[in-house]
């Protein structure tokens, strides 16, 4: 139970793809007192994930076709709050951020924030400090002073996927109809703007060594060039000059 974290159900939701191979040091790392249930979503992989995952008390659900990075997330967001979450927590299955870090959130949880981002740039450098690679780091770094600059947006990072969503945040915002792929993560926090809805961060930590299941470099040259896409969509909205089902 998650009653050390909040007075709210607080539910896990990894998010899986190919992660066979550090499944088991995920099981160990992830404290249960942090969570009411803890759902395993895979994305229809290629190796035995959803096998091992069976294996541990955590409710598995395998797609029975390849949704993408976005289209997973929107169907674990569904299965868990229609289960009766008030609040579901991403954790990547590659083990890149820590699965605990929810406990920082516990004020904001209590206090009804909407989005809740966590922030490897808060207070920190990942590059000198966790081992980020200086390419995506500087990317990151740049991108995310750009978009907050842009829209006024107090956050330090904008493409992290440690994230923590209410149940009140996606059934109030079209967070359904956004990409099925890597945008996804991009778009909710734009969501997050345009709907005044209540957000924040957290500074997490995170790893870089091993097995991991990042975007790579080609699939992050198409994420970076649908990040300015989607910013301009959110100008010309704000202006009245055109319509888009995510910003209505």
């Amino acid at each position: 139970m998650s009653k050390n974290i909040s007075s709210k159900k607080v539910y896990a939701m990894v998010i899986s793809y190919n992660s066979a191979p550090v499944l088991g040091d995920l099981y160990e790392r992830i404290d249960k007192d942090n969570f009411d249930k803890v759902y395993f979503f895979d994305d229809n992989s290629k190796d035995n994930s959803a096998d091992i995952a069976k294996n541990y008390d955590w409710i598995v659900i395998k797609n029975e076709k390849n949704l993408g990075h976005g289209g997973n997330l929107k169907q674990a967001l569904k299965t868990i709050f229609n289960d009766g979450a008030d609040y579901a927590v991403e954790i990547h299955a590659d083990n890149q951020y820590s699965p605990n870090e929810v406990s920082k959130a516990k004020e904001m949880i209590e206090n009804d924030y909407d989005l809740i981002i966590g922030s490897r740039f808060k207070n920190k450098n990942p590059f000198l400090k966790d081992g980020m690679p200086f390419l995506r780091y500087f990317t990151n770094k740049m991108m995310s002073l750009f978009t907050s600059k842009l829209f006024g947006i107090k956050l330090t990072e904008f493409h992290t996927g440690c994230k923590i969503y209410s149940k009140n945040f996606c059934e109030n915002v079209p967070v359904y109809k956004n990409s099925d792929n890597y945008l996804f993560s991009f778009q909710i926090i734009l969501q997050a703007s345009f709907y005044k809805k209540k957000y924040g961060e957290i500074s997490i930590s995170s790893s870089y060594q091993g097995y991991k299941t990042s975007c790579n470099y080609s699939n992050g040259l198409i994420y970076l060039l649908g990040n300015f896409k989607y910013m301009l969509i959110y100008i010309l909205v704000k202006l009245k000059l055109m319509k888009s089902e995510i910003f209505s």
